[in-house]
């Protein structure tokens, strides 16, 4: 087989240079304050509404379809606004 689907939560994928991880949980949970100076994070919503919050100060409202993509070295917070899912892909920086 060519092609690996999968769609629980948890590490989908993890390769030489990225990790990739779905997320998801009930609204009013939070992803408390952190960062992945290794790395450069997308940050794809795929169910509900997330908010998001970069270095504490830049908020980003996501729903589904829209991708978040920011510096590693930058601090994510966020709250899921209702029930949610989101994908974090983690690239290697060079």
């Amino acid at each position: 087989m060519a092609g690996i689907v999968k769609a629980e939560l948890g590490l989908l994928y993890k390769g030489e240079n990225y990790v990739i991880v779905k997320k998801g949980g009930v609204a009013g949970e939070q992803v408390e304050k952190h960062n992945h100076p290794e790395a450069n994070v997308i940050f794809t919503v795929v169910k509900g509404k997330v908010q998001v919050f970069l270095n504490e100060t830049e908020e980003h409202m996501l729903v589904p379809g829209q991708v978040l993509e920011f510096d590693g070295d930058n601090y994510i917070q966020a709250t899921l606004v209702e029930d949610s899912e989101f994908v974090v892909n983690l690239i290697t920086k060079p």
